[in-house]
């Protein structure tokens, strides 16, 4: 039997609390090479066949020079960072007053990786001329460590799985006298991870730009790996005076987070290796887990063929889309009549779709029957 959609009917009300640094953010964002708004595109002929009214997707694909949005929060997380732990005013010193204090104090930058949040610490490193390690699981595509080592960065590969690489990274960090700078929050860890997700504000607040005037989403899809982009669109979307429904998708084989919804609290999970790579995380950041359990209204997930699948239609589109950012497609194309009713999906829906990176290598799928996974209930 296939895991059935997960509702959290108390989201509906659920209003989050306010992020005051949102301007200041988007103007540090701002003064980033190649710095311009990702693109958000409206499809409607996949609107059309999916019976609503609009469907846009947000295309991650190019942000600053790299194939994902991770650099949103990896540029402010390590800025916020080493300006504190240089002395210098955390909130508008900038890039360059940050480069010159770093001349006289490098500072090594550690991180691990399924691939996108380490290219994105590499290349914000390689902008203040600081060393940086970065820390992959064994099973990563040997693509994706070629593309981190040519950010500059020295690349280790750990004999774990995603979990076990983070504390590798952190413990190397505290040995060596540097900082780590991960997208996910654990117990003694969570001031850079917030900081992280509070980058990732810059997104959403493109998208309300980018949509049509006295236009608001009526549901956002957005895949879920430790959850930080996940908290960032929860942080905004429940914000007060909005209503927007928030879907929330995984891989299969990786559901931290709905089981973490399923049982009630934080679980973590073994996880099978996945073509949603930068998805394949077996714990739910700490600092995002409440807002997720508080404000996400639905918990999904997808196989990999179907996320395969999906990349192919969104390619027929002219949208280049990896299978991570792919899962919000295929979520919504597992919905049924049923559930479509219980998340007030209908011909007048407005639907945003998060698609978080540019299409990378990864072992194409065989075709299964979507419903075959070993220990989806």
């Amino acid at each position: 039997m296939r895991r059935p959609i997960l509702f959290n009917p108390e989201a509906r009300s659920w209003i989050a609390p306010s992020v005051e640094a949102r301007d200041v953010i988007k103007a540090f964002h701002d003064q980033l090479p190649d710095a311009q708004s990702t693109k958000l595109l409206n499809l409607q002929t996949l609107a059309t066949e999916l019976g609503v009214k609009s469907l846009y997707l947000k295309d991650e694909s190019t942000r600053y020079g790299l194939p994902a949005f991770k650099i949103l929060g990896a540029s402010w997380g390590v800025y916020r960072a080493l300006a504190r732990e240089l002395g210098l005013p955390s909130m508008d010193a900038g890039m360059i007053a940050l480069k010159e204090a770093l001349r006289e104090k490098p500072i090594t930058l550690y991180a691990a990786t399924d691939g996108n949040h380490g290219r994105a610490v590499a290349r914000v490193a390689s902008m203040l001329g600081v060393p940086v390690e970065i820390h992959v699981p064994a099973i990563i595509h040997p693509s994706t460590v070629e593309k981190i080592e040519a950010e500059g960065a020295k690349v280790v590969v750990s004999t774990g799985d995603y979990d076990k690489t983070v504390m590798i990274a952190y413990r190397a960090a505290q040995d060596s006298g540097g900082i780590v700078i991960q997208d996910g929050a654990f117990d003694g860890y969570d001031e850079i991870p917030q900081w992280i997700v509070e980058g990732y504000l810059t997104m959403m607040r493109e998208i309300d730009e980018q949509l049509p005037r006295a236009v608001k989403p009526d549901i956002v899809v957005t895949p879920v790996g430790v959850g930080s982009l996940a908290q960032a669109v929860v942080s905004h979307f429940k914000r007060a005076g909005t209503s927007t429904t928030i879907l929330a998708v995984e891989p299969d084989t990786a559901a931290s987070f709905y089981q973490s919804l399923q049982q009630g609290k934080m679980v973590s999970i073994h996880t099978s290796p996945t073509i949603m790579a930068g998805l394949d995380c077996g714990t739910v950041s700490t600092v995002a887990w409440p807002l997720l359990k508080a404000g996400v209204d639905a918990s999904c997930t997808v196989s990999d063929h179907e996320a395969h699948t999906a990349v192919l239609d969104l390619q027929s589109l002219g949208v280049d889309a990896g299978p991570c950012g792919s899962a919000s497609l295929a979520a919504l194309r597992r919905l049924t009549a049923t559930d479509r009713r219980q998340l007030g999906l209908d011909s007048d829906s407005v639907v945003v779709l998060l698609s978080t990176e540019g299409n990378r290598d990864y072992e194409v799928p065989r075709s299964v029957f979507p419903s075959k996974a070993e220990s989806l209930l």
